[in-house]
């Protein structure tokens, strides 16, 4: 599969004048209950931490880089979600992000796919957050959530 966050797609902070996040955050999450099971057309395939449920949008870095993030992310049962919000990068002006795509989450990875584009993520579940971590080469884009209370 093409990541949603390669390095030959605009948005990406490992080319040269790119910007990271507006392409990444699609595919994600924007992305959750803890403990959900989805229906098999899309969401969870196994019991135990979900996605499944609405989040905040607490962190997002491209590339080792940190983003000031704010927003919603809404993981559904049928398998899709959507992410709200707006991003911060280091020096430059804030973007507003929107997107929808759909996500198969499985244990502790999930594939989150934005229209042609699709990436695999690992999921690091504590308390009341997850970390959505690219599966790439170092450094790793991720994508930091807390569960909404």
């Amino acid at each position: 599969k093409g990541g949603v966050m390669s390095n030959t797609r605009p948005f990406d902070r490992r080319r040269p004048g790119a910007r990271g996040f507006q392409t990444a955050l699609p595919v994600l999450l924007a992305v959750v209950a803890w403990l959900g099971v989805a229906s098999c057309n899309g969401g969870t395939s196994e019991p135990g931490p979900s996605l499944i449920g609405t989040w905040d949008l607490i962190g997002f870095t491209d590339a080792g880089v940190a983003a000031a993030t704010t927003g919603t992310a809404v993981f559904r049962a049928d398998g899709t979600f959507s992410i709200d919000g707006t991003i911060t990068f280091p020096g430059e002006p804030t973007e507003a992000i929107a997107v929808d795509g759909t996500f198969q989450q499985s244990g502790n990875s999930v594939d989150l796919t934005i229209g042609a584009d699709a990436a695999t993520w690992t999921l690091g579940f504590s308390d009341s957050e997850v970390v959505l971590t690219e599966v790439e080469p170092p450094p790793a884009n991720t994508i930091t959530l807390r569960r909404r209370q």
